[in-house]
């Protein structure tokens, strides 16, 4: 009848072959950190309405963190947009240390990361700790395993006892599925996925209007109901798109180079491969001008402490995440779910 709901596999799965964080009221975030260390809904991913192939935004950062001041610096990765990328150049070196300097790999991987998340808009329909959400259209972050979810629902790996397994692109209005989202705690930094997963069935999307339910279905008017709740309802995702470097992110990187990575020799393998010819002047530039202040230089330790300070690392901390507290939600056909987890 229409090909309001056709959906390319092509943006969702992959092919073979970001300044201090503030909270954002766009962003679903299931932190088992708030809530005895669980957390437990379900929601609905969807096709991102103002750009069918947006609905599952994929973005590379870096975060550079000094140990020293506790700070952390984010940056958007240029390889986003097919610029060269120092961030996978110190990556790239970083990684080939890993068996021969273990102990500098290790203090490097601690000072450095890079790697990327997927953005997409959920519509959450049952969520026990925070029930004020139910019912709205958030913005989903996330990462490998979760991805991964997504792809197994794509492109399923062929099983001998199933003649035929078939494939579900799980944002698709009338072929979707639900997803049982279960979040643990797997260290005190990193959370654990791996309970997580969808719902065997397939299922039409179903959302609310007030207190009533609406089935989307394939027809003129359904389709102009959903597409008037998605338009009001869908944060946008302008703000999670690749942010372009200015002179001054150049500098902030280059700083915050030669402050966490530290090492001089590690600092030349990642100059001698990188292809940032700006970010590497501004390195060299630095260096250069250190070298040459510290040749003047007395051996006062006051001295040497100034021309340390001359190249402090400057970000802001990111914010602490605020408990919230929950208010106990109906019984529904869910609860049965959560229970034998």
């Amino acid at each position: 009848m229409t090909d309001f709901f056709d959906l390319s596999d092509d943006a969702f799965a992959k092919k073979s072959t970001s300044t201090a964080r503030t909270t954002d009221t766009n962003i679903y975030n299931p932190d088992p950190n708030a809530f005895n260390g669980k957390y437990q809904s379900v929601y609905r991913y969807l096709p991102y309405i103002f750009d069918k192939k947006l609905s599952k935004l994929t973005k590379y950062a870096g975060k550079f963190y000094n140990s020293l001041t506790k700070e952390a610096l984010y940056v958007d990765c240029p390889s986003n947009v097919g610029k060269p990328s120092i961030l996978w150049d110190i990556q790239t070196v970083i990684k080939s240390l890993k068996d021969e300097e273990p102990d500098l790999h290790k203090q490097l991987d601690e000072s450095f990361g890079r790697w990327h998340n997927n953005y997409s808009p959920v519509y959450i329909k049952k969520d026990p700790q925070r029930p004020e959400l139910e019912g709205q259209v958030k913005i989903i972050k996330y990462a490998a395993m979760l991805n991964n979810l997504i792809e197994d629902q794509i492109h399923p790996e062929a099983n001998e006892l199933i003649a035929d397994v078939a494939s579900v692109n799980p944002f698709h209005l009338l072929q979707g599925k639900d997803f049982l989202c279960v979040v643990g705690k797997k260290t005190k930094t990193f959370r654990d996925w791996s309970k997580c997963k969808f719902m065997d069935e397939v299922t039409p999307f179903m959302f609310k209007i007030g207190e009533q339910n609406v089935i989307v279905e394939n027809s003129a008017d359904s389709i102009k109901l959903v597409t008037e709740f998605l338009k009001k309802n869908t944060p946008k995702l302008d703000e999670y798109f690749h942010k372009e470097w200015t002179q001054e992110t150049h500098d902030k990187v280059a700083d915050a180079i030669i402050s966490c990575i530290g090492n001089k020799a590690v600092i030349k393998m990642i100059l001698d491969r990188t292809k940032d010819t700006v970010t590497k002047g501004i390195i060299e530039e630095k260096l250069n001008s250190k070298e040459s202040i510290s040749s003047h230089a007395t051996s006062s330790p006051s001295q040497a402490a100034s021309i340390d300070n001359g190249l402090e690392f400057k970000s802001t901390p990111a914010a602490p995440l605020v408990e919230t507290t929950a208010t106990p939600a109906q019984t529904d056909e869910y609860d049965a779910l959560f229970g034998d987890l």
